[in-house]
């Protein structure tokens, strides 16, 4: 017991500090730092990197080359650790969130458009928790629904995720779910992994796996609009280093029969989320796929 809160101590005090840190540290200083951190953990995190490499085997195919696989790879540890730096600075950031993203959210204008609100799905692409940091402080209602993780990480990171207003709900509150969706907020739901056991199996590329039913459940209940967001790294130097793309509503129509339209609504849904994760392999930093 005693070494378990230790680890929270250490985990609440030490993303505190590299914040600090970071209101005297320009980007472009840390970015290299950060790029060496994650080459590093490339190196020495084992199970990780066999666990992205496995990623990529599948999203890539069997055509693409052993070195193909390792250089891809050894990307997405930097994007990782390149993206806790950048959610770190989301304190010394969170005024400028039009100048840190190149920002296209029309689609999701016109989704909020009824006055109902609205659906907001993403996966672990690019860096989603500044996402909803960005949207938040550009006066978005945005309420996420979060990963319930120990050890402290999840009271850490929501110190970060909530500094713009956003409302951060852990996956099992279904009533704090419902009450967003009736106050006309955008849920934002993170749903390339199925984290309950009760997800539809779909297909993923050469092979498949389970994706949560929630957002097609809950835009079937609630008749809101749902929309495909991601807040990539854009990789254009002298432009703003993310770009942010939210793709038109899904137009879906039920049949009338609840279980087959969540059946059939979830499979569209991870259809998009496999068309972006093949646009962006080294970007997907969900480790644990639960390949089928």
């Amino acid at each position: 017991m005693a070494s378990k809160v230790k680890r929270r101590s250490h985990v609440t005090w030490l993303m505190p500090t590299v914040t600090c840190l970071q209101f005297f540290l320009p980007r472009w200083l840390v970015l290299p730092l950060a790029r060496l951190g994650g080459r590093l953990s490339y190196r020495f995190s084992h199970k990780q990197r066999e666990r992205v490499l496995k990623n990529l085997r599948h999203i890539l195919g069997a055509e693409a080359s052993e070195r193909e696989l390792e250089r891809t790879a050894r990307r997405t540890f930097e994007r990782l650790v390149v993206g806790y730096a950048d959610m770190l600075r989301a304190p010394v950031l969170k005024r400028r969130a039009a100048t840190f993203g190149v920002l296209d959210l029309t689609n999701l204008d016109r989704a909020l458009a009824s006055g109902k609100g609205a659906i907001l799905v993403t996966g672990h692409i690019g860096n989603w928790d500044l996402a909803g940091v960005f949207l938040s402080a550009l006066g978005y209602p945005l309420s996420a629904v979060v990963e319930p993780i120990p050890a402290g990480w999840t009271k850490t990171f929501n110190r970060y995720r909530c500094l713009t207003e956003m409302e951060a709900i852990p996956i099992p509150e279904r009533r704090a779910i419902a009450s967003a969706i009736q106050r006309r907020r955008i849920l934002t739901l993170v749903a390339d992994r199925d984290l309950t056991g009760n997800g539809i199996v779909c297909p993923a590329f050469d092979a498949k796996r389970a994706f949560p039913k929630g957002p097609a459940a809950y835009a079937l209940k609630y008749k809101l609009p749902v929309v495909i967001g991601y807040f990539v790294f854009a990789d254009q130097k002298g432009k703003p280093p993310y770009y942010a793309q939210i793709d038109p509503a899904i137009d879906f129509k039920p049949s009338g029969n609840m279980t087959k339209d969540i059946s059939d609504f979830t499979h569209i849904i991870a259809d998009s989320l496999n068309e972006v994760i093949g646009r962006y392999p080294d970007q997907w930093l969900a480790f644990r796929a639960d390949w089928q």
